[in-house]
């Protein structure tokens, strides 16, 4: 008897069954490296938030962090007078229609950035995609920051009853969301540009 040879139709069914055991192989080993790998990643993100936090420790005595409050304030006071609003600024103090803002360390983002850049620089990925990510990251915090302190300011204005709880407790807890929102962004494009490397 002649062996039957294979129709094209089963060999494509046979590579299509291939393909998806191999994925599902790398997706087995992929999340028991993740288990594996998840108390080095605290351990080196808590170390990374110290070593951060000291380098801006050291650094508050070189002056740094005045320029940045002076740019920071500087930032909003231009955008609040395109809009048409009665702005004064000294130094660090920002004045928008009569409400005043005392522009401190924790106005810069300095903080959320500290522990964004944590996250990922103790994420095992190529140093390239670790920069990418800190280059992105760090302006979009930055952004938001100025966001947070114009809807205060402007919450200031029209209602300084409620100033304190928007500060304190509604702009704090939303800053760490998106601190979280960010690092998965970046940690969805990482593995999608991981997942395109190993199909090539």
């Amino acid at each position: 008897m002649k062996p039957k040879r294979k129709s094209g139709e089963e060999k494509e069914r046979g590579r299509v069954r291939a393909g998806e055991g191999n994925r599902s192989r790398s997706t087995s080993t992929s999340e028991t490296t993740t288990t594996t790998y998840m108390p080095k990643y605290v351990t080196l993100f808590l170390m990374l938030c110290l070593a951060l936090y000291l380098v801006y420790y050291l650094t508050t005595g070189l002056g740094l962090m005045l320029h940045m409050r002076s740019a920071t304030a500087w930032v909003l006071a231009s955008l609040f007078s395109l809009a048409g609003m009665d702005v004064v600024v000294k130094g660090t103090v920002l004045s928008v229609n009569g409400f005043t803002l005392d522009i401190i360390d924790e106005c810069t983002a300095v903080f959320p950035a500290i522990i964004y850049c944590s996250c990922v620089l103790a994420y095992p990925a190529g140093m390239k995609k670790k920069s990418l990510g800190i280059l992105i990251g760090v302006p979009a915090l930055y952004l938001i920051n100025l966001l947070r302190i114009a809807v205060l300011a402007i919450v200031g204005i029209h209602h300084p009853g409620i100033v304190e709880f928007v500060h304190v407790y509604l702009w704090q807890g939303s800053f760490i969301i998106f601190v979280v929102v960010l690092f998965l962004v970046w940690l969805k494009m990482e593995s999608g540009a991981k997942l395109s490397e190993g199909e090539r």
